[in-house]
Formats: C-alpha cells, sequence, structure tokens
C-alpha cells in the first residue's frame, strides 16, 4: 500500500517524539525477528531439498538392483512368489514415526522410518529346498 493514505497524526511534542521512537525500536525489533525466522526457514528448506536430490540421484541404482533381486527371487521361488509372500507377511517390519520439530516458531513435521524387529520372511520362497 502507499504511504500517503497511512500518516498518523502527530502532535509536535517532545512526548510524541519518545513514543515514535519507541514505535520505531519496536519496529525495527520486529523486522530483525522476521528475518531471523525466514534465515532459519530458508536453512531448513534447502537441507530438505538436498536429501531429496541425494535420494532422488541414488533411486536410479536402487531400482536397478531391485530389479535384479525380482528377477531372482522369480527364477528361483516360480512365478508365483507374489502370493507366497503377501501369505506369509503378518506385521510390517519398516514403520514410519512422526513428530513435530520447532524452526524458529513454525512447527514443522519429521517423519522417520524405523525397522521393528526381526523379520521372519528370511526363509520364504525355499519351499524346494533351495533348488535352482
Amino acid at each position: 500500500m502507499s504511504g500517503q493514505n497511512q500518516r498518523l497524526n502527530v502532535v509536535p511534542t517532545v512526548t510524541m517524539l519518545g513514543v515514535m521512537k519507541a514505535r520505531l525500536v519496536g519496529a525495527t525489533r520486529g523486522h530483525a525477528l522476521l528475518k531471523k525466522k525466514s534465515d532459519a526457514l530458508t536453512v531448513q528448506f534447502r537441507q530438505i531439498l538436498k536429501k531429496i536430490v541425494t535420494t532422488k540421484e541414488s533411486m536410479g541404482d536402487i531400482m536397478k538392483e531391485s530389479s535384479f533381486a525380482l528377477t531372482e527371487a522369480k527364477y528361483v521361488a516360480g512365478e508365483n512368489i507374489k502370493h507366497t509372500v503377501l501369505e506369509n507377511v503378518q506385521n510390517a517390519s519398516l514403520k514410519v514415526r512422526s513428530r513435530q520439530e520447532n524452526v524458529a516458531g513454525v512447527k514443522l513435521p519429521r517423519f522417520e522410518y524405523f525397522t521393528d524387529g526381526e523379520t521372519k520372511n528370511d526363509l520364504t520362497g525355499l519351499a524346494r529346498g533351495g533348488q535352482q
């Protein structure tokens, strides 16, 4: 907005001078606080973005390895490996925990993954006794 319509009616006295100086100091502190908050959020955003980029770059190799592992599993256990795996899974072994992180007064969600216990699927697909 333009400053033309937002003028304050000020009486030219020493008291009003003190009041206006106090308002200026408060506005300056508020601006500095908002600048620090903005900088902290920008740093956090860049960290998250860097993590996303590195994860995306590694996805190509991971997808190659997983495709090869699926092909190996289909070769060893047969084409019905999907049904065998789905029948033997009761609980998820990888779980996600969410919490809130406070960055400069802004609550940001934070997600962590963890493995819960040991997997019981180590012997899945060995119905033929390990034959190849």
